[in-house]
């Protein structure tokens, strides 16, 4: 027999053991094409009762062989045509293969890479790739004992698990924000005691600045008190001065009068002649008395001007001494070392109480205050909805009122709490 001349059942006979033992027939395997492919296909579908998963596997794995093969665009209309599958189901056979398969090619002794979805049946290991994460679905598998379980009891099992993840996640979210929450308070609180710590510094601080004015201001007060008295001092000289200037000039005034009122002497020329020389002297000693006066009167006027100056700088600077203001008894508190301790204190209560609240949270109490926070949310703005119904039609309001009352009532005796 030539190698062309291979039957179908020689050649499953040959690649797969089915329809007796081969010929004695030493061949070389056909090239593996698309029919080859398609035709262990529909072996494998024929050979399964109920298609368990290690059929599935196989299946998904020739299905992704195939897909190779086939020239772009015919991927479809092969599926339909050759195995009458939609796209969504080869994707599903293909999906269960790259999940669960092993990398070892098999018809009918193939098995999954774990022996807990051995049994599994293909729609029941389809579900379960809901879970992505390969391990949290073994483990889920076993906890759950899928194997036994019915496809609604699987259904509801994996619903449960979402929900309990939902609310994981809702709790962490919770828990989250509680300790965003702490962090936050926790951040302001030390940026408060910084806060007054610095303004407990920058009371000192102006304190002392305000010490150093004030005594600033006292020795320059003191020190214009001091020119003042120099210049009154002075003051009090140039008027002794002018005094004696003016009685001086007064003096000399009358003596030159009185040289120049005395008779000629008509005996000798040397005689007038001396008597015209002390005129003479005299006239400059009185010239000379005179301009003593004037500048002992300009220095005394100087000295009245200088005083007045000083006076006045004085009296400026007792108006514009510095204000060292009191502080009330509230600034004191909130800038003393014992304030600052006792906002660190209450600083911890708080905290230490929001990490107890943040410990004590769990997922089904975190859930229910988040709930109940929009229960309250919730019935606030109906009562302002109402608020606004009444002010336009008040018996609208009043029976919207009984019926939300009522409502409320049968709940809290369901809750078991009586009626409000």
């Amino acid at each position: 027999m030539s190698e062309m001349e291979v039957t179908e059942g020689q050649l499953l006979s040959q690649d797969f053991g089915v329809g007796g033992p081969p010929t004695a027939v030493e061949v070389p395997p056909p090239p593996r094409t698309v029919e080859t492919v398609t035709l262990e296909i529909r072996t494998l579908q024929h050979q399964a009762n109920g298609i368990i998963l290690n059929y599935a596997i196989e299946i998904g794995r020739r299905l992704e062989e195939a897909k190779a093969m086939l020239p772009h665009g015919e991927w479809g209309a092969w599926l339909k045509r050759e195995l009458d599958y939609s796209q969504s189901t080869a994707q599903n056979f293909m999906r269960v293969f790259r999940e669960y398969g092993d990398s070892q090619q098999s018809l009918f002794g193939g098995a999954p890479k774990s022996q807990t979805f051995g049994n599994l049946t293909y729609s029941k290991a389809l579900r379960l790739l809901a879970i992505p994460d390969e391990e949290e679905r073994e483990r889920f598998a076993v906890e759950n004992d899928v194997e036994h379980m019915t496809t609604r009891e699987l259904n509801e099992a994996l619903k449960a698990r979402n929900e309990a993840e939902e609310k994981a996640a809702a709790a962490e979210d919770e828990a989250r924000g509680l300790r965003q929450e702490a962090e936050r308070l926790r951040e302001e609180l030390t940026d408060q005691a910084k806060v007054y710590e610095a303004k407990l510094t920058s009371a000192g601080v102006e304190a002392d600045q305000a010490k150093a004015a004030e005594q600033a201001a006292k020795e320059a007060l003191e020190k214009q008190r001091e020119k003042a008295q120099r210049l009154q001092d002075a003051l009090s000289e140039a008027n002794t001065s002018a005094q004696a200037a003016e009685e001086e000039h007064t003096r000399l005034a009358r003596e030159l009068e009185e040289l120049r009122s005395r008779p000629a002497e008509t005996d000798t020329a040397a005689v007038e002649a001396a008597r015209q020389a002390a005129i003479a002297e005299m006239t400059e000693k009185v010239d000379k008395a005179k301009d003593a006066k004037k500048k002992a009167e300009e220095k005394r006027k100087a000295a009245e001007e200088s005083l007045e100056a000083a006076q006045k700088e004085l009296a400026d600077l007792k108006a514009k001494g510095p204000e060292v203001r009191e502080l009330t008894q509230e600034e004191k508190d909130a800038l003393t070392a014992e304030a600052v301790e006792r906002i660190k204190a209450e600083s911890a209560e708080r905290m230490q109480a929001l990490e107890k609240q943040l410990s004590k949270a769990d997922p089904d109490t975190t859930t229910l205050m988040v709930l109940f926070k929009s229960w309250q949310e919730t019935y606030t703005k109906m009562w302002e909805t109402l608020n606004r119904i009444e002010a336009a039609d008040s018996d609208k309001a009043q029976k919207l009122r009984g019926g939300i009352r009522k409502a409320l009532e049968t709940a809290l005796e369901q809750m078991g709490g009586g009626a409000a």
